[in-house]
């Protein structure tokens, strides 16, 4: 199918036809069932990269000794407690992944728009 021209109702209604059609097969190929291995493989990469960077910065976290800094240890009924640190590395490497991925998510959806 070409792409109509909108000089008159009828070819309007063509040319959202058109546009529609895009959206109804945006990878090229028309079937009734298919498994998206990309959407999987993001999902499922964002899943594993997301829980190693967690592991690695709460071992890191908890095995780092913090230096007295201006604020005190707080303790809870003493089996908790807590101390004001700088932030690891870990954690700069966590926050950086996930601003990449909702970055490539946004960036990926302005250009090929939302495609589910």
């Amino acid at each position: 199918m070409s792409m109509p021209s909108g000089e008159s109702p009828q070819h309007a209604q063509q040319y959202y036809h058109y546009l529609q059609s895009h959206q109804l097969a945006p990878h090229g190929r028309v079937a009734t069932w298919h498994v998206d291995w990309t959407s999987l493989g993001w999902l499922w990469g964002f899943v594993i990269v997301l829980v190693l960077l967690i592991i690695v910065w709460l071992r890191q976290y908890r095995s780092t000794r913090h230096a007295p800094g201006i604020f005190p240890v707080d303790t809870w009924a003493g089996y908790t407690t807590e101390v004001a640190g700088p932030a690891t590395v870990a954690f700069f490497f966590l926050t950086l992944i996930v601003v990449a991925f909702g970055a490539e998510f946004v960036i990926a959806h302005l250009i090929n728009g939302q495609l589910f």
